[in-house]
């Protein structure tokens, strides 16, 4: 495009030269930040990503007025970093998210650097460019607008992909709501339900749960129940009674996990017409045998909840200092991987005298038992969502 109007403006090629420079070093920055990262991308902690955004949205709304800036080059930057944002939405959708947001990051990187190596290909390009036209403001803005809205969409669609990715689809949002999935496995005569849920959620949800242990079998029902004892009376008493979820619950309209077995007996067997002879166990440590670093960590976290509000309960557990590192160690190794290890040994023990073993956990747990059960030889056999949590 040539420009006809206007005395030169050496001055638009310089400071294209001191844009497109920081736009490379700020998307280094991302690119080695995000590499160098020992952890599961979504703890990330730093700032550059942050700063990035910032520079870029400066940029683009500078662009609204200052036609210096090529159009082609902070609208494409925008966008590309409005899908980063997005938790690499959609490419995530085919390679996963820590490697979608990688090669947007490299692309972020090699638009930066091709914009520099052109301003200095042809800089004479810009000399004859009028500091404003409204044509580029117009399109400009037209843009900005557009991207702004899109970038709610690819969002929230991005959350529920990397949702669906961490959880291995035990978990996935939908418009309706929040789905959580059975998946059952069998080894020889021998099945396993592992069920997802939260232990905040829809009254029908349980009710359904409830229903799926009463329907006849050939054979017995064991049902391993989640719940950490706590016989040193250890954790917060507003955790422990019951009344931090049932706070939780009632500001969001919902119903609060209840004992499956109707009593908070450890063992318990439910026998005539209520739930059809199903034993129930529970499979859970007692909280004293945390790793004494994850155990200060979770009353920590527990007594930010002590006031019963949630959004106060996030601001306060938001303040608490803590790597990536710790916090990944806290939730795969602490509150995962030391309570899913003593599941399977009360499994182990247990399972020869039962045809169906139901294990209705908190999803988070679910991954990891899904692969340990993979690993003993169980296969999966089929899959059922349920809807945990309505939006409307």
């Amino acid at each position: 495009m040539s420009y006809s109007s206007g005395p030169p403006h050496k001055g638009g090629h310089f400071l294209n030269v001191v844009v497109a420079t920081m736009f490379l070093l700020l998307s280094i920055w991302n690119l080695v930040a995000d590499a160098r990262l020992t952890t599961h991308l979504l703890l990330q902690s730093s700032f550059a990503l942050f700063f990035l955004w910032l520079f870029v949205l400066a940029w683009f709304l500078g662009g609204l007025i200052l036609a210096y800036f090529p159009k082609r080059v902070f609208i494409t930057a925008f966008v590309i970093l409005t899908f980063r944002s997005s938790l690499g939405w959609p490419l995530s959708l085919a390679t996963g998210l820590e490697a979608a947001c990688h090669a947007l990051n490299f692309l972020l990187v090699a638009i930066a650097a091709l914009y520099l190596v052109w301003l200095f290909l042809r800089p004479t390009h810009f000399y004859g460019r009028p500091w404003f036209r409204w044509q580029h403001s117009a399109v400009s803005l037209v843009s900005w607008m557009g991207i702004t809205a899109l970038s709610f969409v690819t969002g929230l669609l991005g959350v529920a992909a990397t949702v669906d990715e961490i959880s291995s689809g035990f978990v996935q949002i939908t418009p309706r709501g929040i789905f959580f999935t059975e998946k059952i496995f069998q080894k020889d005569e021998h099945r396993v339900h592992l069920i997802g849920l939260a232990h905040i959620g829809e009254s029908d949800f349980y009710r359904d749960l409830q229903n799926a242990f009463r329907q006849p079998i050939d054979g017995d029902r064991l049902v391993l129940t989640e719940g950490v004892t706590d016989e040193g009376n250890i954790l917060p008493a507003g955790f422990k009674s019951g009344n931090t979820y049932a706070g939780f619950a009632k500001q969001l309209g919902l119903e609060e996990q209840k004992s499956f077995a109707g009593q908070d007996d450890a063992n318990s067997e439910i026998g005539g017409a209520d739930l059809g002879g199903v034993t129930f166990m529970n499979a859970d440590i007692d909280i004293s045998e945390l790793k004494p670093m994850h155990l200060n960590l979770l009353i920590t976290l527990l007594e930010t909840m002590e006031s019963g509000n949630l959004i106060e309960s996030l601001i306060a557990s938001s303040s608490i200092q803590i790597s990536s590192e710790e916090m990944e160690d806290f939730l795969l190794e602490g509150l995962i991987g030391q309570r899913n290890e003593h599941l399977m040994t009360v499994f182990k023990t247990v399972h020869p005298d039962f045809e169906e073993i139901h294990i209705p956990w908190g999803a988070a747990h679910l991954p990891d038992l899904e692969r340990r059960f993979l690993s003993e030889g169980f296969s999966l056999m089929s899959k059922k969502r349920r809807l945990g949590i309505r939006f409307h």
